[in-house]
Formats: C-alpha cells, structure tokens, sequence
C-alpha cells in the first residue's frame, strides 16, 4: 500500500500533537514513537504541517520526475492554479520560463480543468436537483467520505477533479506518449494520482516545495528565466478554484450567504462537523463544498507563510489581473481543445469503511481503570493524549492505535508515587552518582598506575645507583656536588612517586582485623606529624572522643594512611593561618557503623576544585610538595571497606572530612579483595 506521509523515527519524540491535529486519527502510537497507518490516512497532511520535529515527511516525486523527464517523451508540468500563493515574487511568465528550463515540454494552468470540471458540476446539478451534494474536488474529502462517512459517498458528485481533467485534456494532444506531472500544493494528489478506480492520466505529482528544490538542483533561478506564456488549453474563471467557495464562483452557482441550502466549509475540524452532521441528517443542504485545508492556497505542500491570508491575497490578485486583461470567461463557455469535446469526465466512489468497533462498555472500563479511571468523574477529557476524550482514547488502546502511557495526568501521578515511596533525595542520587564516576576513574587509573609503577620501578632504581656511586667516586668534586645532590633528590622524589602510584594500584587489598578505632587515633596523633613541627605553625592537633573507644573492623596499615593523608592536608591548609585541628569518632546509634571526621579551619576548597578533587594527579599544591594521588587513594581504601567518605567545606572557613564504615565486615581477619 502507497505510503503518502512516513515517519522519521529517531525525531519523534511522545509531544502526541499529530495525534492531535489528526481528523482521522490514524496515528499509531508503538513505544511512544507515532507512525501513520497508511490504511486509514486521508492524506491531509496536518501531521506534516504540525509536527515542529520534522518527524513527518510526505513521499517524494523528484525521482520519478527525472526519469519522466530523461525518457524522451514530451512532459507537461500542469501547475495548480494556488500557484500565485507560493511564487508570488514571479510573474506567471517567469515561472513558465523556468519549468521549461527545467525540462518540461509544455506547462499548462490546471485551472482549464477547473473551468471544465465547474462546467460540468453546473450540468449535474441542473440534473439532479433533488440535492442533498458534495463537491468531490478535494482528494482528502474524499478519502475521509470513503473511510469515515462511508454512508455519503453515493452523494459525492461523479466528476474526477480538475487535476485529472487537465491531464485527460492534455493527452489527447499526443496520445500514447504524452506524460504529465501535477505540480501543486497537496499531497492527497499523490494518493489520487495511483487511484486505480481513475483513469492513468497522472505520471507523477510534485509539491510546491519540492518544485522549489527541483529548481535549486538544475541551478535554475526563476527570477532570470525568460518569461513564456502557458500552453493551451488555456484557463479561465477555474483560477478562482484555489478560493474557499471557488468552484461555486466559477460553476457561476450564485451563493446566498443566508441560504443554507449552498453550504462552503474549510478546514478539518469544520469540514469533519459539517459532514458529521449531514451524515446524522441533522442539516439538508443542496450542495456542501468542503475543502480539508483552509483553501488550497494553504495546502501542506506549500512553504510555511506567516498568514495563510497572504496567500489568499495572492490568489485573488492574479485572478482579478486576468479578468481586467479580457483573459477570464465562465467556465460554462470553457472549449476544449479539437478532439477533447466528448472528454468523459465522469468517475465512480466506492465505499471504504475503516470506522474502528466501538468496545462494549465492560471492556472501555477496564481500559481506563489502568490509568486509574475508575468512575466518569476521573475522566480529565484534558486531550494531552491527543484525543478529545479519555474514552476515545480507551477505544484507540483497545484496537492497538494507541498507548495507555500516553495519558500525562496518570504518568504524572505515577513518577510521583515512585518518588515517594523511594524517598530519595536529590542531593543523595546526585551523590551516588558522584561516587559511581569516581569509582570508574579510579579503576581505570588503578590499572594505569600499576602498569606504569612497574615499568618505571627498574630504570629509576639503576639511577638511584649509579647516581649514589657517582657521589663516592667524585666526593673532591666540590663543583659537582650540588648537581649530583639535586640527581639523588629528584631520583628520591620521582620513587616516592611511584611508592605513590603501587599504593593507588593496590587500594583493593585489604586485610581486615577488629581495631580500637579510638586507640588508633591517638596513635596517630602522637607518632606521625612530629617531623612536621606543627607547634611552630600555631596548629593543634585535638581528639575528641565522642565515643569510648569505638571497635570496628579495619585494615589498621591503610586506615592509617587515610587519616594521615587528610590530617597533611588539614596542615597544609592551615599552613599560613594556624588553627585547630580536630580529629573524631563516633558510633552511629542502630546503624552498626561508625564515623571518623577530620575538621580544619584552613581556607577551604574552592568551588571549581570540588568536582576534581578526587581525580587522581589533580593537586593545588606546589610543585615538589604533592602529585595528587592522595585524596584518590584515600576515597579507594574507604571504598574498600564498604564505607563512603564526604565532606563540607566553606571557602575561608575550614573543611570537614567524614568517613563512616561499618562495624563489622563479612570477611573480618582475611584479606579482601575487590
């Protein structure tokens, strides 16, 4: 089946407004991704027009267009008479000039069939004047009668539509080998054009826009094309066509605006409620035009225009511009070219019903209760689906068209239950997934350091050696004494490096054992930071037992160069200010854990150094006094022992570490490895 309008699935994205600006809702709706149904598309092209993704695309003719015009054959362009609306900086002539340019042999105004079709519309009438009509000119009217209203098709009137009837004209110029192209700006021609119930008078149809691309690939500027005239047959008052009312105004079928006999709507909505009522004999009317766009001069193969108004105005001018040039006759006095006088421009409806079962009452209930419309008063009717009521909805879901999470109220309602019953902060997600990206890094850096730490170990200790021999034999070289010092610190420095890099890349070994946390701290405190002088530095080093003795089990070694690491830091933060330090450790009541904090009153961390101060090799310090594996090794021993580490900080006020681990590991006294 002929695809009129697909689908760009990657730019959908569940906004539903096709749904919405569908008069046939023949969207459906798979996994949130909105495909058209091709079965029961009318071809309107809303979908096209609306959808502000460009996820809706119409079927291209340009292909077909270059072959017809690359076989030989003579090719006539039949330009819709809306054609003003969409080049009105052209005159006529120059967009006659530049069709031919582009290949076309000759170019003919389809407002001649327009001027034959009213002709024949005015005969029928006068034949059949029980009433009760519809105009059958608008493709996607028609298709919406034969799917949705198929109890009206017998009251379409049997006249093919002025695209067909140009082109039936034109063939009889060169029977057998003319082709035709309709040019214009709908693209329910492209479904009438493979009509089979039609006579195969159309090869291809191109939309306004896709002329305008046709020019831009042959590089042809319409404005500097030589104006030419257009072919015979030429039009007449069928130019007015275009116009909402047009084929009444050149049938020359005088409309009384309070007669409701002679009926002239636009649009889908007006289009769809008229016919709906003329279907449920609500209205009688002798004769209902409907045109499913705003009035062809707003179809949605045209370029977007700020007001559709414009194009009205285009349409207008040109027509009256012609009628002051003597150039428009009543279409009743239209002459076909020598040998179309018999033209047979007759065609046959045939119903088509694609009206979806309506479910029985049970089965529409059970459909709303799962998006939790359990009586008529939770029914929002809000349209957010796309549809104008919660139960048209629970039929399209009941026939696969359609998705209960569509419905954004019940969605709603849902992702906040979720959140309340998880009860998840945001702050807390946003650190878990801090912790996450860390831990990614440092295993990846672990694997790097280690590979790196091996293969530097070898070479730095032969320079360690024979730079230490270099010092004995040249110990009266007083000259190159300073150089062969600066070797052996820097050698010194570059292995305390690498002692750095085998303690990041071995942080998944631990050897667990119960620890006297309490006991270990103060250990700590009067064993590791004499070198460090800190009395002369106006800093005190202060435990505050908050918990008697707390006993968790540990890792004692690398436990150890946790809380040393962040103690240095603290003094190196508070190395031109003086301070407290302050060391705690506390149980955590009922939880089975317990929590160490290191407090400084140092200057605190900047706010764009927060998110980088666990990324290995990143350091504020100078040069010589840090490489930066210090926090990365402490964040992957706490990690390694099912604990977390954070901290707060105010920039001039001081930093507070926390490390909070569980009293007792699963493999206490064994090593553990992650």
């Amino acid at each position: 089946m002929f695809e009129a309008i697909q689908t760009i699935k990657q730019n959908c994205r569940r906004c539903f407004t096709c749904v919405r600006d569908c008069p046939v809702k023949a969207i459906k709706i798979v996994e949130g991704q909105a495909s058209v149904v091709p079965g029961r598309c009318v071809a309107c092209g809303n979908c096209t027009m609306v959808c502000s993704q460009n996820a809706k695309i119409y079927a291209g003719g340009l292909d077909g267009n270059e072959d017809l015009l690359q076989s030989g054959l003579p090719v006539a362009a039949l330009l819709a008479p809306s054609f003003p609306a969409e080049f009105p900086d052209l005159q006529p002539g120059q967009l006659v000039g530049a069709l031919k340019a582009a290949g076309y042999r000759y170019v003919v105004e389809v407002a001649y069939g327009a001027d034959l079709v009213s002709a024949a519309y005015r005969d029928f009438l006068a034949r059949h004047p029980e009433g009760g009509w519809i105009a059958s000119s608008c493709p996607a009217v028609n298709e919406y009668i034969r799917k949705y209203q198929p109890g009206l098709t017998e009251r379409l009137i049997p006249i093919v539509s002025p695209m067909v009837a140009t082109a039936l004209a034109v063939r009889e110029q060169v029977p057998g080998k003319m082709r035709c192209v309709f040019i214009g700006p709908c693209i329910a021609k492209k479904l009438e054009a493979r009509d089979g119930s039609l006579p195969a008078a159309v090869d291809e149809v191109l939309t306004f826009k896709e002329l305008k691309a046709l020019f831009a690939q042959k590089s042809i500027a319409p404005r500097q094309a030589a104006p030419l005239p257009f072919d015979p047959p030429l039009a007449g008052m069928g130019r007015a066509f275009p116009l909402s009312g047009g084929l009444l105004k050149s049938a020359r079928l005088e409309v009384d605006l309070l007669d409701p006999r002679m009926l002239v709507v636009s649009g889908h909505q007006e289009v769809t409620d008229v016919l709906g009522a003329t279907a449920r004999g609500e209205i009688h009317p002798f004769l209902v035009e409907p045109l499913m766009c705003e009035g062809c001069h707003d179809g949605p193969g045209m370029s977007k225009k700020s007001s559709r108004h414009r194009g009205k105005g285009f349409v207008t001018k040109y027509v009256n511009e012609c009628r002051q040039a003597g150039e428009v006759r009543p279409a009743a006095e239209a002459s076909p070219l020598p040998g179309c006088a018999g033209l047979d421009l007759t065609r046959a409806f045939q119903a088509d019903d694609r009206r979806l079962r309506e479910p029985t009452e049970q089965e529409i209930r059970a459909i709303l209760a799962r998006t939790n419309k359990f009586l008529p008063g939770d029914e929002l009717n809000c349209k957010a689906c796309g549809y104008e009521t919660c139960r048209t909805k629970a039929v399209a879901v009941h026939h696969g068209l359609a998705e209960e999470a569509m419905c954004l109220p019940f969605m709603i309602e849902q992702a906040e239950r979720v959140c309340h019953e998880l009860q998840i902060p945001w702050r807390e997600i946003r650190q878990v997934h801090r912790h996450l990206i860390n831990t990614e890094k440092l295993a990846s850096m672990g694997q790097l350091a280690a590979g790196v730490a091996h293969e530097l170990n070898n070479p730095l200790g032969t320079i360690l050696l024979y730079t230490n021999l270099m010092q004995r034999k040249l110990q009266d070289r007083a000259d190159l004494s300073h150089d062969l010092n600066l070797l052996v610190e820097e050698a010194q420095r570059c292995k305390k490096i690498v002692g750095g890099l085998l303690d990041f890349a071995r942080q998944n070994r631990v050897r667990m054992e119960a620890v006297n946390v309490g006991e270990m701290l103060r250990h700590i405190l009067a064993n590791a930071f004499q070198a460090l002088r800190i009395e002369e530095k106006g800093i005190r080093l202060i435990y505050e037992e908050q918990t008697p003795d707390p006993v968790a089990d540990l890792d004692r070694d690398q436990m150890t160069q946790v809380i040393v690491n962040l103690v240095k830091n603290a003094i190196d933060a508070m190395e031109t200010c003086g301070g407290e330090i302050r060391l705690r450790a506390e149980e955590l009541n009922d939880s089975g854990r317990i929590r160490i904090s290191v407090a400084d009153q140092g200057r605190g961390i900047p706010l764009e150094d927060r998110e980088r101060i666990y990324q290995p090799f990143f350091t504020t310090k100078s040069i010589g006094k840090g490489v930066g594996l210090g926090l990365p090794i402490c964040y992957g021993i706490v990690k390694m022992h099912r604990g977390s580490i954070w901290y707060d900080s105010v920039v001039g006020s001081g930093t507070q570490f926390y490390i909070e681990l569980p009293k007792t590991q699963a493999m206490a006294g064994r090593s553990m490895i992650s």
